[in-house]
């Protein structure tokens, strides 16, 4: 008989998660250590589980990423090395700063995957400060592209908090995650009760145009915005806040493809209990 702990082997699940607006959680009664727990003891019970996860990351900004490598260390397995159980997705140019002895000690506990330039980047990128509105623009498409190909390769994505101004884009890299696995009917777990641009996604699909993803508020709050999206306008290939918008409003519960029915979605979306929502996370995987 299968062990109902050990239903993950070969599946590979996409995490989202950055610490959202502290002023979010604070009106939530939470702190940003509530989040980092729940990704915690999610990720603990999926490695537990046997699934593999994946993460994409900015090494100059590593936020969740030692928390999930000392995890794997703990839930290692004889028939499968560390390097197998978490691929680290890494943006054009960022993966070009690493060291020789920053590839080695990823080596021996994850997995990295070096996502390609997108078509057309120039050969670098100066440093983010020094950018033009033209150079973003490259950097935004170039963590599209990363987001992309960790796409093609989860079979679920979790989506957890996140900024919703300030990125690199034209809107927040969580949201685009979701966006993403929506688009492409990857099984998507939107665990909204945190905040963030995981409970933006959730306001989208129950048909609001949530705050966050209006042009007026990222115009306030992000710096350079108004350049960034004059840039953009000149290439068709990138998406508006518009179009996020409607794709949103047009998606329905069961396109989330996730295993859950409606009303435990909608828990999944509305509630901040930590055992609930690993809960259901666990059951939509085994489900799908």
């Amino acid at each position: 008989m299968t062990d109902p702990e050990q239903t993950g082997e070969g599946q590979l699940v996409g995490v989202s998660v950055s610490d959202p607006d502290e002023r979010d959680l604070t009106a939530r009664g939470l702190a940003q250590f509530h989040v980092r727990h729940l990704f915690v003891e999610l990720a603990r019970h999926l490695l537990a589980g046997g699934y593999s996860l994946a993460y994409g990351v900015d090494f100059r900004q590593q936020g969740y990423t030692e928390a999930m490598l000392d995890l794997v260390r703990t839930y290692n397995r004889s028939e499968r090395p560390d390097s197998e159980r978490i691929r680290i997705y890494s943006a054009w140019p960022s993966w070009t700063d690493l060291t020789t002895r920053d590839r080695a000690e990823i080596r021996g506990i994850a997995t990295l995957i070096q996502a390609e330039p997108p078509s057309g980047a120039p050969s670098e990128l100066p440093l983010a400060v020094e950018r033009t509105p033209g150079e973003r623009l490259w950097a935004a498409l170039a963590f599209t592209e990363m987001r992309r190909l960790m796409n093609r390769d989860v079979h679920a994505r979790v989506v957890l908090g996140g900024r919703v101004f300030g990125q690199a884009g034209l809107f927040p890299g969580v949201v685009e995650e979701a966006l993403l696995a929506i688009e492409t009917g990857v099984p998507l777990f939107l665990l909204g009760g945190f905040g963030g641009a995981a409970s933006a996604v959730a306001r989208g699909l129950r048909g609001e145009t949530p705050q966050e993803l209006t042009l007026d508020f990222q115009l306030s709050h992000t710096d350079g915005y108004a350049e960034l999206r004059t840039a953009a306008a000149e290439d068709s290939s990138v998406s508006s806040l518009e179009a996020l918008n409607e794709r949103l409003r047009n998606t329905e519960m069961g396109d989330l493809a996730n295993g859950l029915t409606r009303e435990e979605n909608t828990t999944l979306m509305d509630s901040d209990d930590v055992d609930t929502l690993v809960s259901l996370v666990v059951r939509g995987l085994r489900r799908v």
